[in-house]
């Protein structure tokens, strides 16, 4: 590496480059067709930083908190902060990019007063040992999952005349979830991680 990798906060200019990372990131990835054209904007507190090499953005992270009681996270125990978007370009992952995002974020959020921290993983085996190696714990999962063509049908039928739904995505909660699996085009379970911040 000619560059030292530099973690910072986001900065408008750096869009593109957010834009990039997180799109060749999730390519192979549950998540490869999550694709978003520019960068969510936050209506409530936020951390929003990147990994800089060169000026090249190479890591992305963004954790949106509660402004109010569970107004985000799926806990309410304390404060929290929910992780939107985690990337790293693929060639940057062996380089601990995600590690150093984490650790800078969790300063900010401990400042900021914030007392846990969740993620939703979509069944992707290198991002639940990622997280289970940074002291998250999973305690809440179900299934996402899609349809199309046919296979639609299974999930219900449009009751607007002359309209056809070709393709839909839907979460199930339920407990027999083989049986989602069994009509659905493709099913993952999304299970949600959490982490306390004083460790």
């Amino acid at each position: 590496m000619t560059h030292t990798i530099t973690i910072r906060k986001y900065r408008r200019e750096d869009e593109n480059g957010w834009v990039r990372c997180r799109v060749l990131s999730l390519l192979d990835t549950p998540y490869y067709d999550d694709v978003q054209p520019q960068k969510p904007q936050f209506d409530t507190p936020a951390i929003e930083i990147v990994a800089d090499y060169g000026g090249q953005i190479v890591g992305v992270l963004d954790i949106q908190c509660d402004s109010s009681e569970r107004s985000i996270c799926y806990r309410n125990e304390t404060p929290g902060g929910i992780i939107r978007t985690l990337a790293v370009l693929p060639e940057f992952r062996r380089e601990k990019v995600a590690v150093h995002l984490l650790k800078y974020a969790c300063d900010l959020l401990r400042e900021a007063g914030i007392g846990h921290l969740e993620a939703w993983v979509r069944e992707d085996a290198g991002a639940e040992a990622f997280f289970q190696r940074q002291g998250f714990s999973t305690s809440y999962s179900y299934l996402h999952f899609y349809a199309d063509g046919s296979h639609c049908r299974d999930f219900g039928q449009c009751r607007i005349l002359d309209c056809f739904v070709l393709s839909l995505y839907g979460e199930y909660t339920g407990s027999e979830p083989d049986l989602i699996r069994a009509s659905a085009d493709r099913a993952y379970t999304c299970a949600l991680y959490e982490r306390p911040l004083d460790l």
